[in-house]
């Protein structure tokens, strides 16, 4: 047996006031007799009666005794284990999701899930041996094998919060995993999350409930002239009707304070019109707190306008240009004079074309090209066949896709460039830096190929022009935690550093730009700096807390699986006993009270 409040069993001693009272308590019953000579003879002959003969058989003392005794057991909320001790092989999941810092009494419910585990290691038996495994958007497995309590418990302190999505049903697969290790195990799941275990031998301690509490779901922007519209959609997950002010900040500056009024589970849009260009990120903020702080931010970041210019020399090729007009961002000119000297261009692409002298300035991107063209040892025309995209940064997207050309250019694939189009052994689309320019080439004709018609070719164009350009992909306004910031926007750099919204930094090396960057736990602005070609950029990204964590963390009350205490945490595991012993107490007082009427 255990208790849940220990501290309630220091008032037993106040036990002893009910036994007080019946020994101070004077019980005379007036009678008359005819004589007092025989009972001063039997008075004399008999010891005075001790204080404690007075308890001797008093039925309504033994009583009271049992009833005051039985409600501060009540207090103590105690419970029984269900058959042994805990021991052997315990697995310990914690979800540590976004939902898990809502708060209840004063603590997240991360804070409980953590303490209660922390009791269920202390209180298990000396044969046990700990497995932990947190949950966010993946599971984790912390620690395995550990027979030392204190270690173990010190590892469950260690776990912090995070404001990612994550669920343990969907991490159940590798829960079971670990579980099918031992040939028996309990497992302990501590979650908000409604959840079975399926096969597995433990419980579920349920940690969800109601909360008032309401979150900024989405926030967007649109363009009007010189001015921009904010929207910003907020909703209750509230049992009750709530209240709400929410503020609107551009950069760090406040521009506009609304109020709003919700039902319980209403949502609602607001509109913030008027909002003049200048700001880099808008954000917005319910300025009270409640039971999930985390919900109550949004921030969203203004995408550059700045344009790039393309000049394309072709006489014929409206695929390409096409193509390129479909891009936001960049200005696309047409010319099929080869005697011009261009210059203040961005990106310059020949179309079957050599020009009599090329720009100094700009990339280039050569389509086709001829024989006289220096940067290419180009033959002559040979058959072609299927073209198939290679795995390359500039063919993300379509890596893997093909298409058929019918005749290319039997060119050598220089050595500054890479592959990215391949038909059998021959390269017929490369890419590269050569005497620090960037520069691109097809060897082919686009008319003598199905590529236009693939769903590929706008998608290759949009790429190329992005590289060639150095146009940043302007990405989403906004990610969520625990998302993936794709960083393989800028090449050719000599540092990056990412700033966190708390002010911590981290480095990045050049190799790792291609897989993006993962550490997106807190909530706010995050400032990439980086160098290129002695110039120093930034950009900056806003991360938000994902709005499904807030509608599930106040879905209601549940019992976890073989749970029987009151859904939020406070039972460890077994039975408990609180409920029969107050039924019991009832009961026991009535039986007193009819014991007192008839006077027994």
């Amino acid at each position: 047996m255990g208790f849940n409040n220990p501290y309630a069993l220091g008032l037993l001693p106040l036990l002893g006031l009910i036994i007080l009272m019946y020994m101070l308590k004077q019980q005379h019953e007036e009678m008359e007799i005819s004589s007092l000579y025989l009972w001063n003879k039997v008075l004399s002959q008999s010891e005075v009666k001790k204080p404690w003969q007075k308890l001797k058989n008093n039925i309504l003392m033994l009583m009271q005794l049992m009833a005051a005794f039985l409600i501060i057991m009540a207090l103590a909320n105690p419970f029984i284990t269900k058959g042994k001790t805990l021991g052997g092989n315990v697995i310990i999941v914690i979800d540590r999701s976004g939902s898990m810092n809502a708060y209840h009494e004063g603590r997240t419910r991360l804070d409980i899930a953590k303490a209660m585990a922390q009791k269920a290691i202390n209180e298990s038996g000396k044969s046990s041996v700990f497995t932990l495994i947190s949950v966010d958007k993946t599971a984790k497995v912390e620690f395995s094998g550990v027979t030392d309590k204190n270690e173990a418990i010190k590892a469950v302190e260690a776990i912090e919060k995070t404001n990612m999505s994550g669920s343990v049903k969907e991490n159940l697969s590798l829960i079971k995993a670990v579980y099918r290790q031992f040939e028996s195990a309990n497992v302990l799941i501590y979650t908000d999350e409604e959840m079975e275990l399926d096969d597995m031998k433990g419980e579920v301690i349920a940690l969800g409930g109601y909360g008032s509490n309401v979150g900024i779901g989405h926030i967007s922007y649109s363009e009007d002239g010189d001015a921009y519209t904010v929207l910003v959609r907020v909703k209750s997950t509230s049992q009750e009707p709530e209240n709400r002010e929410l503020a609107l900040y551009g950069d760090d500056k406040l521009l506009a304070l609304k109020d709003v009024k919700l039902a319980p589970g209403e949502s609602s849009s607001l509109l913030f019109d008027g909002i003049r260009r200048g700001y880099r990120y808008i954000w917005a903020e319910l300025t009270e707190e409640d039971a999930l702080q985390e919900d109550n931010r949004a921030y969203l970041v203004l995408n550059s306008t700045e344009k790039k210019s393309v000049l394309l020399f072709s006489k014929k090729n409206v695929f390409v240009e096409k193509a390129l007009s479909s891009i936001e961002g960049l200005e696309v000119y047409k010319t099929d004079d080869v005697s011009i000297r261009p210059e203040g261009y961005d990106l310059y692409i020949f179309d079957g074309i050599t020009p009599t002298s090329f720009p100094n300035d700009g990339s280039l991107f050569f389509i086709n090209p001829d024989e006289s063209n220096p940067y290419f040892k180009s033959g002559k025309t040979i058959e072609g066949g299927r073209a198939d995209m290679l795995n390359h940064d500039l063919n993300r997207n379509i890596d893997g896709f093909s298409f058929y050309i019918s005749k290319i250019k039997n060119m050598e694939r220089p050595y500054w460039a890479d592959a990215l189009i391949q038909v059998g052994n021959n390269t017929v689309a490369g890419a590269g830096i050569y005497g620090g320019k960037k520069i691109a080439y097809m060897a082919f004709d686009i008319h003598d190929s199905d590529f236009p018609l693939d769903a590929s070719f706008p998608i290759f164009m949009y790429n190329m022009a992005t590289y060639l350009t150095d146009m940043e992909e302007q990405g989403k306004n906004f990610y969520f935690s625990g998302e993936t910031i794709p960083l393989n926007f800028i090449s050719s750099i000599q540092g990056t550093e990412m700033e966190h919204p708390d002010g911590k930094k981290t480095s990045i090396s050049e190799d790792l730009l291609d897989y993006g960057y993962s550490d997106t736990n807190s909530i706010g602005i995050y400032k990439l700096s980086y160098k290129k070609d002695d110039n120093a950029g930034e950009k900056i990204f806003a991360v938000n807390f994902p709005p499904e964590e807030g509608n599930k963390a106040f879905q209601g009350q549940w019992e976890g699986e073989k749970e029987t205490g009151n859904g939020r945490g406070y039972t460890l595991m077994g039975m408990n006993l609180q409920i029969p012993i107050i039924i019991f107490v009832l009961l026991l007082l009535a039986a007193e009270w009819m014991v007192y009427i008839r006077g027994i």
